[in-house]
């Protein structure tokens, strides 16, 4: 209890919480919208470059396992999401949403859950940014490829192609700046310049995101009961399973405690960058409204309220 009070009260839970109680109240607390996009952009590039400096301190050998479990657990992941979604009873292209969003990851949790660990001072690999990376790309291909499989049964779908959502998720503002800022941290022999902005400012900028996000999330809540109580359950219960997963793949792939955590928060999170912008260009059918707001709405507070203090008190 002393550990759940002390992660529950730190710093970017309660600007959170914050957001979401002056969206709930209609306070007059506004997040312009150029500084909330001004923020990713930093986290983005700055979580980027502390991998790269990080990577360039480990051998390829310590690296291999963990980018080969990761790869595979890339591809176990949306196809759990969509048989949970098939167990509850959802439709076929709300069960396609949840493999994409539920295959790919939200940074800003893995964010989160690095500044918790930080705060415990639990050190974890210097390599999993780029792990973060790897884990991105697979869920979107394998939901995209349940999704062509109903041509086969007959079943009219738009035709899209593989290659052209592989491009377009490498080109994404989130992988791009997390590819650039792992090589310029890898390749750049004295990072020490850019330390005092990407390095120091970092908790600070966090911060400030979270306040953002947690009006956008208490915008979002009241659309919440139009998806009934199975909207709710599949929200919170898939982090839960995709925590188990990343667990055990953690386990194969060696990694400390730390590692272990990130990995089970990583493998339990929801994207709304990424995977929306996939289906809105290759599965038009599948409601916006439905897997933003399970993303943003449902699994992201739970992850950050309940998941990622679960997870470390189960691994420590």
């Amino acid at each position: 209890m002393e550990l759940l009070t002390f992660l529950l009260t730190s710093a970017p839970v309660l600007l959170f919480v914050t957001g979401v109680i002056a969206a709930l109240g209609k306070s007059n607390l506004r997040i312009p919208e150029s500084l909330s996009v001004t923020l990713n952009i930093y986290l983005l590039l700055a979580i980027g470059l502390k991998g790269g400096m990080g990577l360039a301190a480990v051998s390829l050998d310590e690296l291999a396992a963990p980018l080969a479990v990761t790869l595979v657990l890339g591809m176990v992941l949306p196809l759990v999401a969509f048989g949970l979604g098939r167990l509850l009873k959802f439709s076929f292209h709300e069960r396609i949403a949840m493999a994409a969003t539920f295959g790919s990851v939200s940074l800003v949790t893995y964010v989160a859950a690095t500044a918790q660990l930080e705060r415990l001072g639990i050190s974890y690999e210097p390599f999993m940014t780029t792990l973060v990376v790897v884990l991105e790309i697979p869920g979107l291909v394998v939901a995209l490829l349940l999704y062509n499989q109903t041509r086969v049964l007959g079943i009219t779908a738009a035709p899209s192609q593989s290659f052209t959502v592989i491009r377009d998720s490498m080109l994404s503002k989130s992988i791009l700046l997390l590819i650039a800022g792992l090589v310029v941290g890898f390749v750049t022999p004295d990072t020490s310049a850019l330390t005092p902005f990407f390095v120091d400012l970092f908790p600070g900028v966090l911060l400030l995101f979270l306040l953002s996000l947690g009006v956008k999330v208490g915008h979002q809540l009241k659309d919440v009961p139009a998806y009934g109580m199975k909207f709710l359950i599949v929200g919170t219960m898939f982090p839960l399973i995709g925590a188990v997963v990343g667990y055990f793949a953690a386990g194969l792939a060696g990694l400390s405690d730390g590692g272990t955590i990130l990995l089970m928060t990583l493998s339990a999170s929801g994207s709304y960058i990424a995977a929306p912008a996939m289906l809105q260009a290759s599965v038009p059918e599948a409601e916006p409204s439905f897997y933003l707001t399970l993303a943003l709405a449902v699994t992201f507070p739970f992850n950050l309220l309940v998941g990622i203090p679960l997870f470390i008190t189960i691994v420590t």
